[in-house]
C-alpha cells in the first residue's frame, strides 16, 4: 500500500467506528460518492460532521479553488458573498467572512471565520463571529495516484447560535454538504489540464 493510501485508510479509520467501516469508506470513495457521517445531538442543538469526496484532480489545484473568494463564489452552492477582511503577508491565514441562503426553510447565514493554511495540505478554521456559536473544523487535501487525484476529508462541529429544526438539519447533511462536494469536485475537475 502506497503512502498516500495508507494515510487515506489511516484517516478514514480514525474517524470511523471500525476497520470495516473505513473499508466500506474508501470502497464509496472509489465509486466517486461522497461519504458523510454525521454526529446531532437535538438535545444540545450541536453536531460533528465528516464528510470526504475523491477529486480526479491535483492537490494544489483544489486547494487554490478552495481558497480563493472569486473563485467559491463560482461553485459553492447558495455562498453569496466571500470577503476576506483580514490577510497574512506570508499567507499562512486569513479572517474570511461569508453570507449563505440555502433557502426558504432556513434564515440567511452571516459568519466570520480565520482560516489557517498549510498549503496544500490542509485548511483550519475556527469562528471568529456571527451566526453560529461554534464553528470549527479541518479540510485536509489527500494526494492519490502520483498526485492527479485528491481525496478531500472535511470535518466540523458547529454549534448555530439560533435553534434549527432537525429535519433542516438532516436535509443539509443529506443533500446540501454532498452537493457542496460534489460542486467542488465538478469544478477542479473541468478545470484541470
Amino acid at each position: 500500500m502506497n503512502q498516500a493510501r495508507r494515510a487515506l485508510a489511516f484517516a478514514l479509520l480514525a474517524c470511523a467506528a471500525t476497520p470495516s467501516r473505513a473499508a466500506d469508506e474508501q470502497a464509496a470513495l472509489e465509486r466517486r460518492e461522497v461519504v458523510v457521517d454525521a454526529r446531532i445531538d437535538p438535545a444540545l442543538g450541536r453536531g460533528t460532521v465528516r464528510a470526504a469526496i475523491r477529486i480526479d484532480s491535483a492537490p494544489d489545484r483544489v486547494y487554490a479553488a478552495m481558497t480563493n473568494c472569486d473563485v467559491a463564489l463560482r461553485f459553492v452552492p447558495h455562498l453569496r458573498e466571500c470577503v476576506v477582511h483580514e490577510r497574512d503577508p506570508q499567507g499562512r491565514w486569513e479572517v474570511i467572512s461569508h453570507v449563505s441562503d440555502v433557502g426558504w426553510f432556513m434564515p440567511t447565514s452571516r459568519y466570520t471565520f480565520r482560516a489557517a493554511y498549510d498549503p496544500p495540505r490542509s485548511i483550519e478554521f475556527s469562528h471568529v463571529a456571527g451566526d453560529f456559536r461554534e464553528n470549527e473544523g479541518r479540510w485536509e487535501l489527500i494526494p492519490l495516484d502520483d498526485g492527479r487525484a485528491t481525496i478531500v476529508t472535511y470535518s466540523v462541529r458547529v454549534v448555530p447560535d439560533i435553534p434549527v429544526p432537525q429535519w433542516a438539519v438532516r436535509m443539509i447533511l443529506k443533500r446540501e454538504l454532498p452537493k457542496l462536494l460534489q460542486a467542488l469536485r465538478d469544478h477542479c475537475e473541468r478545470s484541470s489540464p
